[in-house]
C-alpha cells in the first residue's frame, strides 16, 4: 500500500501492521486456540489500535513539529 511496515513471505508482500500481528500470531501459535480465544486477541488489538488512534494528535506536540500544551493535552486525551 506504499507505506510501512510490510513482511516478505515467500516473495508475497503482507502490508500493515495489524494484518502483519495477525499472520505472525497465526503462524506462531499466539492467536488463540478456539474461536472464543481468537476473538479475545482480536479484541485486544482493535483496543490498542483505538488507543493509539485516540493518542495520535499528541505525537506531533511530543516530538516538537507542533506547539501545544503537552501537559494539558495528557490530562484531556491520554489519562482518560
Amino acid at each position: 500500500f506504499g507505506h510501512l511496515p510490510l513482511l516478505e513471505v515467500d516473495g508475497r508482500v503482507l502490508p500493515t501492521a495489524y494484518a502483519i500481528n495477525r499472520y505472525l500470531a497465526k503462524k506462531f501459535g499466539f492467536a488463540g486456540a478456539s474461536l472464543l480465544e481468537a476473538m479475545w486477541v482480536d479484541a485486544l488489538a482493535d483496543l490498542q489500535q483505538d488507543y493509539f488512534n485516540l493518542i495520535n494528535p499528541l505525537y506531533p506536540v511530543i516530538l516538537g513539529f507542533v506547539k501545544g500544551d503537552l501537559e494539558q493535552m495528557q490530562k484531556d486525551i491520554a489519562i482518560p
